[in-house]
């Protein structure tokens, strides 16, 4: 299923580089079909669902957007981890300095040399100095900041999840009204088919003299309408066309060569019954997900703000060099162990807590919020399936009389022992019925992905 695939991938570490030395931050965003092209390349063959699913993680926008807050969460991480291990500074520099002493009277020396009454010095001081610090003991302040950055990962790598499965959904609604539309046409294209033998068996019978002219106006009529509801499908196609390759990432008048359709969904999705499927939603959904990694992170934030009430041990080292001109004129070392211990701070602490423990208030009803919607959303979606399927079974039996009642119509047409009214009403309650088969199927496809979509497996509905 997508869901687990994505976040398994995506959780991957990273390769060790200058910018990432812990090898925390994940490089490329995972891929669902892996179909030997780049990421965001169209292979050349015909295109199944999953590799349209492909394209439109590596095109969206909003994927992009999600996948950079991965990475920043990841980097987030190695920021906190930061604080487990020392810091260490040098410093060097040099520096020009100049003294002058004014005298208002001269002198003369031994050797009877006037001397006048000001003197001057210029030096180069030179410093270099080393130092480390390393915190030894924090009250747990750190071991907090670094599940509090873990846990924002997480919901990182959810929301990212989410925004892909939104993505899918948009591409797979968009795939399956291509499909719909393209049923339609080949549904008119066979209602155009028997308009133009009702036309012919009109005219025949006219010209035998068995016939009226009416019924001769009637079929022209009725097989102009026929060409013209094709004329307007074949516009619906090219619009769908058009809005796959959009959800797909590509240019609107991009042609796609596509693979032929994956059979309707059989319902399997339902022999669980709703419970189950409500059960698996709390466990595969990636807002979820997100929004329990959310608690977490608030959980954290409580033991941070605990922490900034106990004392902190830390240990510090440095060695301090001076020249003066080159020559070296003093050397310093410094090791020092420092204890602090929080007294009193206004009582900033506790409102802290407070504050820490509130938030952590608020995601958990947050959490608690989302998990009443997902089980209603799986509850709406699974009764939509389940009524699809049924209304399908109809459409299904419904096609099959209104084609035998056209075929009899025509027949006794040409028998002469029909009307051409009766023809013309069987004729159109068959196209009447393709049409609801049509709208059937696409019903029974959309109600699957929104279903799959409402458990967080909606791979389900491109497999």
């Amino acid at each position: 299923m997508l869901v687990p695939t994505l976040l398994a991938l995506a959780a991957t570490a990273g390769v060790r580089s200058h910018d990432d030395p812990r090898g925390l931050i994940p490089t490329t965003p995972p891929v669902v079909a892996g179909s030997g092209a780049p990421c965001g390349e169209v292979p050349a063959r015909a295109l199944t669902l999953p590799d349209l699913v492909d394209l439109a993680l590596c095109r969206n926008p909003r994927t992009a957007v999600a996948w950079a807050n991965v990475r920043a969460a990841a980097a987030n991480v190695g920021v906190a981890r930061s604080a487990e291990l020392p810091t260490v500074n040098a410093t060097i520099g040099p520096s020009l300095s100049r003294s002058d002493s004014l005298r208002n009277t001269g002198f003369v020396d031994s050797n009877g040399n006037f001397v006048g009454g000001s003197s001057g010095l210029t030096q180069v001081n030179s410093t270099a100095r080393l130092a480390v610090s390393w915190l030894v003991f924090d009250g747990g302040n750190r071991r907090a900041q670094i599940d509090g950055a873990r846990a924002q990962q997480a919901a990182a790598l959810a929301t990212f999840a989410d925004t892909a499965q939104a993505v899918v959904l948009d591409l797979v609604s968009a795939y399956n009204s291509l499909a719909a539309n393209r049923a339609v046409e080949d549904a008119n294209l066979a209602n155009l088919a028997f308009a133009r033998q009702s036309r012919d068996l009109a005219a025949a019978r006219a010209s035998a003299g068995v016939a009226t002219g009416a019924d001769r106006l009637q079929a022209e009529t009725s097989l102009a309408q026929a060409e013209l509801t094709l004329t307007q499908t074949r516009g619906n196609v090219a619009t769908a066309a058009a809005q796959l390759a959009v959800a797909a990432g590509l240019p609107p008048g991009r042609g796609l060569d596509l693979a032929p359709p994956a059979p309707l969904a059989s319902g399997d999705m339902l022999k669980g019954g709703a419970d189950a499927l409500i059960a698996d939603a709390e466990r595969l959904r990636p807002d979820l997900v997100a929004a329990r990694a959310q608690v977490d992170a608030a959980d954290a934030d409580i033991r941070a703000a605990r922490s900034a009430g106990r004392p902190s041990l830390s240990l510090s080292a440095s060695d301090s060099l001076s020249a003066i001109d080159a020559n070296l004129d003093r050397n310093s070392a410094q090791l020092g162990v420092s204890l602090s211990v929080p007294l009193f701070s206004g009582w900033n602490t506790r409102y802290q807590i407070a504050n820490a423990r509130a938030r952590r208030d608020s995601q958990a009803a947050t959490l608690e919020n989302s998990r009443q919607q997902a089980g209603l959303a799986v509850y709406s979606n699974y009764v939509a399936l389940q009524t699809s399927l049924a209304a399908l079974t109809t459409a299904r039996a419904l096609v099959t009389s209104a084609t035998a009642s056209a075929d009899l119509a025509q027949g006794r047409y040409r028998a002469g022992v029909g009307t051409f009214a009766d023809l013309l009403n069987a004729q159109s309650a068959q196209a009447s019925a393709r049409q609801q088969l049509v709208q059937a199927e696409f019903n029974v496809r959309t109600a699957n992905a929104q279903l799959a979509r409402a458990v967080g497996a909606i791979g389900e509905a491109i497999e």
